[in-house]
């Protein structure tokens, strides 16, 4: 019965209906919000809604009065197959134009201020230099606003340090670690200790990176785990928000090591944490459903030189677990970030 009703649905349903019954869904069943995203009418969509509906003889959604309120058990799955079937439009518009090698377009990424800063800036330099007729996007927000980007396919990539897990269709592959500075005034007591342990810097007020939504962040897990309590006063996404309230006094410090240069934050002494916290991995993720384009393995091999084209072609498909992909991963000897500071 279910495998009838799905092969009718694809007989009869449009892609543009498709685009519609998804777009419906991810705009939580407001079919004004969805026809806006889709640069399409209200009526138009609520009229292929109610044909598809009648000529399947099903019901997709539940309704509270007009109003669409969520998904009948059989209209989940049957969203969940048309989704399916955008991403292999979509892979089959991007296998034609690698194939036919068009390299224009957008090339979007979503991560933190501290890679788009830091570390990102030389990477897309020489991406750029390949490939000049590419629109570069970069987005920033939280690892839940990545992963739903990544979920919606309106990003190419996330690039994040946190532990966050991710939904079941993204790989994520660690690309290399990184340790912490301690930063504070010169004038601050800590500048008389030659190597500061975890409980001198629990003495003291601190200001550093937000905290995951789920779980503890490992500055607060390490702390804990000697027994202590972390001060911790201010919290901010941007590092150079944190250098400047440790500038008017609200507490030390604790940023990435790429984040602190010497030069440019001379008013400021930095002692690397390498022995007193652990380290941090940066990962890269990505929608394993979705065909890459040759760009994108050329930015992957730029960003993380350690992950091959070979080895994700070998492995990122369809039937591919991407939690083997990922302890796999894992396993790798992953370099350390250079700090480089001319």
């Amino acid at each position: 019965m279910f495998a009838r009703l799905i092969g009718g649905l694809f007989e009869l349903m449009k892609l543009h209906q498709l685009k519609y019954l998804v777009a419906i869904v991810e705009n939580n069943f407001n079919i004004t919000t969805a026809a806006e995203k889709i640069y399409t009418s209200q009526p138009g969509i609520s009229k292929q809604l109610r044909l598809l509906e009648d000529e399947l003889d099903l019901k997709i959604f539940e309704r509270s009065g007009k109003q669409l309120v969520g998904l009948t058990p059989l209209g989940e799955d049957v969203v969940k197959h048309a989704r399916r079937a955008l991403q292999e439009v979509e892979n089959i518009k991007r296998l034609a134009q690698d194939k036919n090698k068009i390299e224009t377009g957008s090339f979007s990424l979503a991560t933190t201020q501290t890679q788009a800063k830091y570390v990102l800036p030389d990477i897309f330099k020489r991406f750029h230099a390949r490939y000049p007729n590419l629109q570069i996007d970069i987005q920033h927000g939280s690892a839940e606003q990545m992963n739903e980007l990544l979920d919606k396919k309106q990003i190419d990539f996330a690039i994040a340090s946190d532990n966050s897990s991710l939904s079941p269709d993204i790989v994520k592959i660690p690309c290399y670690h990184w340790d912490r500075v301690i930063i504070f005034p010169q004038s601050h007591p800590l500048g008389d200790l030659k190597n500061p342990t975890i409980e001198d810097i629990a003495k003291y007020p601190i200001v550093t990176y937000k905290e995951p939504s789920v779980g503890e962040s490992s500055l607060v897990r390490a702390m804990r785990a000697k027994g202590l309590q972390p001060n911790i006063v201010f919290t901010a996404r941007d590092a150079d928000v944190i250098k400047t309230y440790v500038r008017n006094d609200m507490g030390i410090g604790i940023v990435a090591e790429m984040a602190f240069n010497p030069k440019l934050d001379s008013d400021l002494i930095g002692y690397s944490a390498k022995t007193i916290l652990p380290r941090c991995t940066t990962w890269i993720a990505f929608n394993k459903n979705l065909l890459l384009r040759s760009y994108m393995y050329c930015f992957i091999e730029l960003f993380a030189p350690h992950i091959s084209r070979e080895w994700l072609h070998a492995n990122i498909n369809k039937d591919a677990s991407v939690e083997k992909l990922n302890e796999e991963q894992k396993q790798h000897d992953l370099p350390m970030h250079r700090v480089w500071h001319g």
